[in-house]
């Protein structure tokens, strides 16, 4: 089981960056979002040592998730519940993706550096301990 907490783990990194990149632009960051991503991409090469191509490809397949995972956020019809089993389902879905083209090891520090992440947009959020 803790491969599926992994993979939560880094389906929640992406999305939380989604978020974050969101609430930057919408509070008047403007340009904001894109330097976001180029941090995030350098960390992501720095802190986790992809190359180029993989920094690319988890980039391009958080891209690829970003507004499912929003509509998901923004649905106020779902129970928090809900939200998590269908984020859950998008995470596994992103980190078998990325399992393709990175390591083990890899995998694990983008998962430690995405925890990281929650915690700091919990606190950012208002200490939200219902997770």
């Amino acid at each position: 089981m803790k491969f599926s907490k992994k993979m939560l783990a880094v389906l929640t990194v992406v999305f939380l960056s989604a978020v974050s990149i969101s609430a930057s632009a919408q509070n008047g960051g403007g340009g904001g979002g894109g330097d976001r991503m180029a941090q995030y991409r350098q960390m992501l090469k720095d802190s986790v040592q992809l190359t180029d191509v993989q920094a690319d490809s988890v980039m391009a397949i958080q891209q690829e998730f970003r507004p499912q995972m929003r509509t998901i956020f923004q649905d106020q019809s779902l129970s928090q519940d809900d939200k998590q089993a269908k984020l859950k389902g998008l995470n596994d879905q992103i980190a078998a993706r990325e399992q393709k083209f990175l390591t083990a090891d890899q995998v694990q520090k983008l998962a430690d550096i995405q925890a990281r992440m929650r915690a700091r947009m919990r606190n950012r959020q208002g200490g939200g301990g219902g997770n």
